[in-house]
C-alpha cells in the first residue's frame, strides 16, 4: 500500500508542477465520494484512469471500453480533468468526444491493480473526424501573385473518401470555380503548373506535394487538391473554405460537423510598411541596361495617380511609369541608364493606397551605375584556332554610337571591313553589340590584336572608361 500511495503522490505532484488547478489536484489525489476513503478512489484493488482534456470548455465526454463500453464521465468544466474509478486490471480503449471537435482514440491504456494511469493532457482537434489536414492552414496568409501563381486548396482524409460526395460538399466564399485533382496534397501555392492526363500525378513539375493514394479506383483516394480558376483568385482577399457534412467516406460515414477554415491572400511578402526596390538602396555598379527597369514593390496596392504625383528622381531624366501589378511601379528611363551616375528616387508621404491611406512619411533610395565598359568579345581573349573568315564582335554594357566605336577600333595586322550593329546578317540588334565584318580572309596561324580606345562613346556621349584590347590566333592553313 505504501508503494501505491507514493506512486499516486508522484503523479499528482507532477501534474501540479505543470500548473494544474486545485480542482485538478482534488481529482488526481482521490475521489472524495469514494465509499472507503481510499486515496485511489477505488475498491477491491481496482485502478483508475485520469487525464486532462483541452479545451476545458468543450464539454467532452470520456468513454472507456474493452469489447463493450465499461464506463464514461464528463470532464470537469473548470479544469478539463477527468477520472474514471473502479476499473479492473487490463487494457482499455479511451475515447474522448465532444460536439464540434474531432474524436480522440487512446488505444491499449493499461490499468494496474490499485494504480492510477495518467493519460496526459489531450488536445481536441477542431477538425471533424475523417479530416487529417488541410492547406492553407486556418487563418493563414498566402503571398499570391495572380500573374504567375494559382490558388490551390488541399484536404487530406483519414479514410478513403467518396469523390462525388466530397466535391458536392466543397465550397468557397467568395464563390469560385475550379478543378479537383484527387490523389494530391500540396503544401504551398504552385507557381508552375501543367496537367499530364496520362499520369496520376497532376502536378508533374511540382515538388512540394505528396500523393494521397495510389490510384487504382477513383473512389478510394485519401486526399485532393482544388485548383481555383484564375478569374476567381484575388489578392488582398479572405477566403472561407467549407466542407459540409454531406461529405462521406466510402463506407458511408459522414463528417460529424462541417470543416471550415479561412485564409487570406496578400500581394507582397514584405512587412506592413516596407517598400522593396530593385536596384536596392546603396547598390553600386548597377547595370546600365535594365530590362526590369527601376522597380518599387509596395506592401499593398497603390493609387497610381497619387503615387506618380509623389514621385521625383535625380537626375531628372525622361521617365515612363508602368504598373505591372497593383502594388508594383516600374520606372523606365527611355533607354539605358546614365553611366557612373548616382540615381536618387524619392516618394513623398502623399502617395496613397487604394483605400486612400497615405504613406504618411517620405521614402527615398539611391544607387550608383557602372561605367561604360566592354563585357565580351568574339573571338574571345586568347582564343586559338579561329576561322579565317570570322566576324569580330564587341559587346558593351550599354548602347553605343557605332561611328565612335569605328573611330576607336584598330586591328593589327590591319584588315579592311565594315561595322554593323548587332550580329552580321541579323536585324541590327542588340545595339550594345557592334560587329566588324572583314572584307578579306585573315591569314592562317597569325596573331591578331584588336585595340579599342576611349574615343568610343555611348548614346549619351559618355566615353569608354578605359582602353580595351584583346588578341586571338587563327587556325593553320
Amino acid at each position: 500500500m505504501k508503494t501505491k500511495i507514493l506512486l499516486i503522490m508522484f503523479l499528482a505532484l507532477g501534474v501540479l508542477a505543470a500548473g494544474c488547478t486545485k480542482e485538478v489536484e482534488r481529482i488526481f489525489y482521490a475521489d472524495p465520494t469514494s465509499p472507503d476513503g481510499n486515496l485511489n478512489g477505488n475498491s477491491n484493488g481496482a485502478g483508475s484512469i485520469v487525464g486532462i482534456v483541452r479545451p476545458k470548455t468543450s464539454g467532452a465526454k470520456v468513454l472507456v471500453r474493452q469489447a463493450t463500453p465499461i464506463d464514461s464521465t464528463l470532464i470537469d468544466p473548470g479544469s478539463g480533468a477527468f477520472r474514471l474509478n473502479n476499473l479492473g486490471v487490463g487494457n482499455y480503449d479511451v475515447i474522448i468526444f465532444a460536439a464540434n471537435f474531432g474524436t480522440r482514440h487512446l488505444r491499449n491504456v493499461s490499468v494496474l491493480s490499485g494504480g492510477v494511469t495518467y493519460v496526459g493532457e489531450i488536445q481536441l482537434s477542431t477538425m471533424p473526424d475523417l479530416i487529417d489536414a488541410h492547406f492553407p492552414e486556418d487563418k493563414g496568409e498566402l503571398v499570391f501573385n495572380r500573374r504567375f501563381d494559382r490558388l490551390a486548396i488541399s484536404i487530406a482524409f483519414t479514410e478513403p473518401m467518396d469523390r462525388a460526395s466530397v466535391e458536392a460538399a466543397f465550397s468557397t466564399n467568395p464563390p469560385s470555380e475550379g478543378v479537383f485533382y484527387w490523389g494530391e496534397y500540396i503544401y504551398r501555392i504552385p507557381s508552375y503548373y501543367y496537367f499530364d492526363a496520362t499520369r496520376a500525378n497532376a502536378f508533374s513539375d511540382y515538388s512540394d506535394k505528396e500523393v494521397g493514394a495510389r490510384i487504382t479506383t477513383f473512389r478510394k483516394i485519401g486526399a485532393f487538391t482544388y485548383l481555383m480558376a484564375k478569374k476567381d483568385s484575388y489578392t488582398d482577399t479572405t477566403y472561407t473554405v467549407t466542407l459540409s457534412t454531406a461529405a462521406h467516406d466510402t463506407g458511408g460515414t459522414h463528417l460529424k460537423f462541417p470543416l471550415q477554415f479561412r485564409f487570406s491572400t496578400v500581394q507582397s511578402a514584405v512587412t506592413q510598411n516596407a517598400i522593396l526596390t530593385d536596384p536596392q538602396h546603396g547598390d553600386i555598379d548597377v547595370d546600365l541596361i535594365r530590362y526590369n527597369g527601376i522597380r518599387l514593390t509596395f506592401p499593398r496596392r497603390m493609387d497610381p495617380i497619387s503615387t506618380e504625383a509623389a514621385l521625383s528622381m535625380t537626375p531628372n531624366t525622361e521617365r515612363i511609369l508602368i504598373w505591372p501589378e497593383g502594388n508594383q511601379l516600374l520606372i523606365y528611363t527611355g533607354g539605358p541608364l546614365l553611366a557612373e551616375t548616382q540615381y536618387i528616387i524619392r516618394l513623398d508621404g502623399s502617395a496613397r493606397d487604394l483605400d486612400g491611406v497615405p504613406l504618411g512619411e517620405s521614402f527615398e533610395f539611391s544607387f550608383q551605375t557602372r561605367p561604360v565598359e566592354v563585357t565580351g568579345t568574339s573571338p574571345s581573349k586568347g582564343e586559338l584556332f579561329v576561322q579565317l573568315n570570322p566576324n569580330i564582335s564587341i559587346t558593351f554594357d550599354t548602347y553605343m554610337v557605332r561611328s565612335t566605336v569605328e573611330a576607336a577600333f584598330a586591328m593589327t595586322p590591319a584588315v579592311p571591313g565594315q561595322f554593323v550593329y548587332g550580329y552580321p546578317n541579323g536585324n541590327g540588334e542588340p545595339r550594345n553589340l557592334i560587329s566588324f565584318i572583314p572584307s578579306a580572309s585573315l591569314r592562317p596561324n597569325t596573331k591578331y590584336t584588336v585595340n579599342l580606345s576611349t574615343v568610343a562613346q555611348d548614346l549619351y556621349g559618355t566615353r569608354l572608361k578605359t582602353p580595351y584590347s584583346f588578341a586571338f590566333v587563327t587556325r593553320p592553313e
